[in-house]
């Protein structure tokens, strides 16, 4: 083994002379440069500047400036600047660089004859050369005891702070000083900015008028009844006038008397007034009164108070809250009302007491229970008791059947299947109807007899509902203002309710509940039941309504919604494609029969008949074949389920959640229709899952709403966008007026009104004004010449049409009974015939069924059509050629 040999190098980090090369010599672009390593500080190093041949670190001949050490060495060559050649050095001593002044050659760092402003040290230095500054020459300095830097020379920055001479105004102390430059305002004056050595606090002193003291405010204060309150600011201009924003000087708290109206001219004060009462809390009787009293959600007023002693806050007139002690040890807490509810045949199973009563209850969804937890007063021990039974609401949503209640004039309760008889038990929203909570009982009668007169008059169940809870909340208001007979009531009544109560709602909401009141007065004058004032409403009370524009689903919403709908379960899936194809209302596709699907008598075209919501009566529409088939796949689904007894095409359905998207494995089918609210319908809340997972957006970038009533909307705005005239989607629809489509349902331009003749043969998708069409088809009414007109799949038509109503066979019309042939135009069938068995023999070749069925129609249509006009020409030519006709 080959030993390593020492050289005379020295180390330029130590100095050690123990230097060996470490490898072989690299080139680089100055020449050849060998790598060395010290044996005492185990550093690398490569001179730059020589060749393969070892070089020493040659002494630098000067002090160290920061440690005044005389080991220092050069490190590398000299280094041209500004003001000549300067040489980079390194000291052994503190191991930091520093430059050699090149043109005057060693230049010691001169001291600055000055203390240190941080340490007070004497040995300072000068670090470079003066600077100019903004008010004279400055030089840095360098401190060796604590290495700081500072500046030496011009602006000083050691400022003595100056006594403000004015006393505090938050603590009225003397020792103020000022901070910072006098400042100057926007409306006049010159203002100083002062700080407050024992608050902390800053103030103001000047300005207009100069120092200004706090204003005393003159009322005490809520929290804690001081009296020594000043005033903070200018008073503010609110809603109901000016406010002054106060400050307590005990407390410390801010505070704005509420009922304080500031007037410069002729200012209101309202002090804090006692409570007369105790404090729940600790007992105390220095309450008072916390702001105006509230009125609850169900009638009663409360007054916010708060206590003195303890600062605490609580309600005067609202539920009192109740503790239960024993042996020291706070076993049970409840309100008053409703108290202390005991449980009945329970026992304790610690003591075998039946002392129990109720802390909490819940429901809980996986068992399917109420869950009731009840705790013992005798022995303070808690324990799970049995559920009460299920309520009606949960049973209905379970799919169980709510016994009928007798309907009694007195009971609070009616049962509205004992008013609506021959109403199948799911059409109501709600099985029973409230009059509790409706105000003094003169008013509950009145309107017990009003809502059955209503009843008796035809209006729907659901709307029963609706007054009821619009003059519900009237009678809880007239009772408040101690009114005792509707002949009491006046305008200034009304306007005080709509515009204190009734402010927060909409205006389409106000606009029906005036409605209902107009209705409940002229109920009244008319029949005797009371007497009111002349002219109570009047129409200028109804608020000015602006109709919004509909806002359907876009196109590529829809198809972004079809594109990832197979995900979801079948039946969700039908629900959507249906309610989007026959543009039904949500509680229309919920309450869908089982039996809806027909068939014509002519074996051609399936239809789908349903019930309408509104007028009650049936609606009639025809349906793809695809739609057909799964139809039928449903019916099939829903007779395993639940057997031939149900009669509905859906069912409801549970435990949808979030987190079983999308397979929904514990799917649970409930024996009844789907719910129709938004909240709990089963195919709006995966509609909604669905566009989040998969982040469906509208055209401004945000997340798609989507409800089951905007399917309706939907289905009329891709039928005008697809060719189809409003008159048309008028009659789809089934609205009696197409205003009330084209405002509600359709966005529409005005100059593209079609006439359904055009769409009864014009369906290709495009915009023909009624001019353009035939003369005879605008002029006969009975019979409409076809020829020049087109079918749905593009095809010439020729003959006549005998409809002029709405036309179900979408362009279809040699498939329609109204269509008349003619028999000049044999021809022309036969050659259209050859043409759509070559476009049958296509759709069926690739699949297309649905194409394939419509063409396979036509071709059964057209062959029937010859033969008889072919029969009719034989028929004609052997009467004109018999022996009778000569």
């Amino acid at each position: 083994m080959s030993q390593r040999k020492s050289h005379d190098l020295e180390c330029p980090n130590c100095g050690s002379s123990r230097t060996f090369k470490r490898g072989k010599p690299e080139k680089r672009t100055y020449g050849l440069a060998q790598r060395y390593q010290c044996k005492e500080c185990d550093k690398s190093f490569t001179p730059k500047s020589i060749k393969p041949s070892s070089r020493s670190a040659k002494s630098a001949d000067l002090d160290c400036p920061n440690c005044g050490s005389s080991r220092t060495f050069k490190r590398g060559s000299p280094k041209k600047r500004k003001r000549g050649f300067v040489q980079p050095c390194v000291c052994k001593g503190c191991g930091k660089y520093f430059l050699e002044d090149g043109k005057k050659g060693q230049t010691p760092a001169k001291p600055a004859d000055v203390d240190c402003p941080n340490c007070g040290s004497s040995k300072t230095f000068k670090d470079g050369s003066p600077q100019k500054r903004k008010y004279g020459l400055a030089q840095r300095c360098r401190c060796k005891e604590c290495g700081k830097c500072f500046l030496e020379g011009g602006r000083k920055r050691r400022v003595v702070a100056k006594s403000a001479d004015v006393d505090c105004p938050n603590c009225r102390s003397s020792r103020t000083f000022k901070h910072g430059s006098p400042r100057k305002r926007k409306h006049g004056g010159t203002v100083q900015v002062c700080l407050c050595k024992e608050c902390g606090k800053y103030f103001l002193e000047g300005g207009k008028t100069g120092q200004t003291p706090a204003k005393p405010a003159d009322v005490d204060c809520p929290y804690c009844g001081s009296p020594k309150t000043v005033k903070r600011g200018s008073p503010q201009k609110h809603e109901h006038g000016l406010v002054q924003r106060c400050e307590c000087k005990e407390c410390g708290k801010s505070f704005t008397p509420k009922s304080m109206n500031v007037d410069r001219r002729k200012p209101r004060i309202t002090t804090a007034k006692p409570a007369e009462l105790e404090c729940p809390h600790c007992g105390s009787s220095k309450t008072f009164k916390d702001g105006k009293s509230k009125r609850r959600k169900h009638g009663n007023t409360v007054q916010p108070c708060v206590c003195k002693d303890c600062g605490k806050h609580f309600l005067e007139g609202g539920k009192k809250r109740l503790r239960i002690f024993l042996k020291g040890k706070l076993i049970h807490t409840c309100y008053d009302p409703p108290g202390l509810q005991h449980m009945e045949n329970i026992t304790c199973p610690n003591c075998n007491q039946k002392k129990a009563v109720l802390k909490t209850q819940f429901y809980d969804n996986k068992v399917q229970k109420q869950i009731i937890f009840v705790i013992c007063l005798g022995c303070g021990q808690e324990f799970k008791g049995e559920g009460r039974p299920w309520s009606n609401h949960t049973s209905r949503m379970l799919g169980k059947t709510i016994l009928p209640q007798p309907w009694k004039f007195e009971e609070d309760i009616w049962d509205l299947r004992e008013l609506y008889p021959n109403t199948p038990e799911y059409d109501f929203r709600q099985l029973f109807i409230y009059f509790n909570n409706s105000g003094s009982s003169w008013f509950k009668d009145l309107l017990k007899h009003y809502i059955l007169w209503r009843i008796k008059s035809g209006i729907k169940s659901t709307t029963v509902k609706t007054e009821i809870y619009k003059l519900k909340h009237f009678g809880r208001f007239i009772d408040q203002q101690g009114v005792t007979c509707m002949q009491q009531v006046n305008r200034s009544l009304l306007a005080t309710y709509y515009n204190q109560e009734r402010d927060h709602i909409k205006k389409n909401t106000l606009t029906l509940e005036i409605k209902s009141l107009d209705t409940f007065f002229r109920w009244g004058n008319e029949t005797q039941n009371f007497i009111t004032l002349p002219r109570l409403i009047t129409a200028f009370d109804y608020p000015k309504l602006f109709k919004s524009e509909p806002d359907p689903l876009e196109e590529s919403v829809i198809e972004a919604i079809r594109d990832n709908l197979h995900i979801l379960p079948e039946p969700l899936q039908l629900m959507f494609m249906l309610g989007f194809w026959l543009g039904t209302r949500p509680s229309e596709l919920c309450h869908l029969r089982k039996d809806c699907l027909k068939l014509d008598p002519d074996g051609t075209t399936w239809w789908v008949e349903f019930e309408r919501e509104k007028s009650l009566d049936e609606h009639r529409l025809f349906i793809t074949t695809d739609l057909v088939r799964l139809i039928q796949q449903q019916q099939t689904y829903i007779n395993e389920l639940f057997g031939e007894d149900y009669s509905y095409l859906f069912c409801h359905y549970q435990q949808l959640g979030k987190t079983s998207y999308p397979s929904y494995p514990f799917m649970k089918p409930i024996k009844r229709p789907p719910i129709v609210t938004s909240g709990n319908n089963p195919m709006v809340k995966t509609i909604n899952c669905l566009i989040q997972k998969c982040n469906i957006q509208d055209s401004n970038g945000k997340l798609v709403k989507f409800t089951g009533a905007i399917l309706r909307p939907s289905r009329a705005t891709h039928l005008i966008n697809n060719g189809f005239s409003l008159d048309f989607v008028r009659i789809w629809l089934k609205h009696r007026d197409e205003r009330t489509t084209r405002r509600y349902y359709t966005r529409y331009e005005p100059g593209q009104l079609l006439d359904v003749a055009t769409v009864m043969a014009n369906v290709d998708q495009k915009f023909y004004p009624y001019e353009s069409n035939p003369e005879s088809l605008r002029q006969n009414p009975e019979l409409h010449e076809l020829d020049g007109l087109k079918m749905l799949n593009g095809e010439p038509l020729y003959g006549y049409c005998s409809f002029r109503e709405f036309c179900p066979r979408f362009g279809r019309c040699y498939t329609c009974g109204f269509h008349v042939a003619s028999a000049d135009k044999l021809s022309h069938y036969k050659s259209q015939l050859e043409q759509l068995k070559i476009k049958e023999e296509i759709a069926f070749n690739h699949g297309s069924s649905e194409i394939y069925e419509s063409y396979k129609q036509i071709v059964n249509a057209l062959e029937s059509i010859i033969d008889a006009l072919e029969g009719a020409n034989e028929r004609d030519n052997k009467a004109t050629n018999s022996p009778e006709l000569g």
